[in-house]
């Protein structure tokens, strides 16, 4: 009986550490703000998209909150593996937002899907495809902090690639 529970313990602590490989990849934890026009950004979404050429490839995502500041995230982890990427900033649609029908005031996600389905669109009534930034960065080994900031043409202009 000594030996079964000696088996199980072993057993037990044999599975402690296990896990995918990517629990053990190094994130590097990358900060910043998110600007427009030098203004604080708040609500854009920052995607984070790996080279190909990196050892590891980890998107990474977050939100801009209300001073524009971001922290980014993959899988649930805080940071991204060291290499190059390509940064895109994606503002919030505040017309859209701004002119949510009643029937979706208690669920916002269901009109952004029905905003998303109907596709984007100009003054004039014809599509156009969203207004997003793109930006080259490099994630060190330590901490980063990189900041962007989208530049307009003008308040209702779209956004130019720096």
């Amino acid at each position: 009986m000594r030996w079964v529970r000696t088996v199980a313990i072993l057993s037990m602590s044999g599975l402690t550490g296990c896990g995918t490989d990517e629990d053990h990849i190094k994130l590097v934890r990358v900060t910043g703000t998110i600007t427009q026009n030098g203004k604080p950004l708040a609500g854009a979404d920052v995607s984070f998209v790996p080279d190909t050429g990196n050892k590891d490839t980890t998107p990474g995502v977050d939100q801009s909150g209300p001073e524009g500041g971001y922290m980014v995230r993959y899988k649930g982890r805080n940071g991204v593996a060291p290499g190059k990427y390509k940064v895109i900033v994606t503002p919030p649609d505040a017309t859209a937002e701004g002119q949510v029908p009643e029937k979706f005031k208690n669920d916002p996600m269901m009109f952004k899907i029905m905003q998303q389905s109907r596709g984007p669109k100009t003054d004039g009534g014809q599509k156009k495809a969203g207004v997003k930034s793109e930006f080259d960065a490099e994630v060190s080994e330590t901490n980063k902090e990189l900041d962007f900031d989208v530049k307009t043409s003008s308040p209702a202009g779209g956004a130019t690639k720096p």
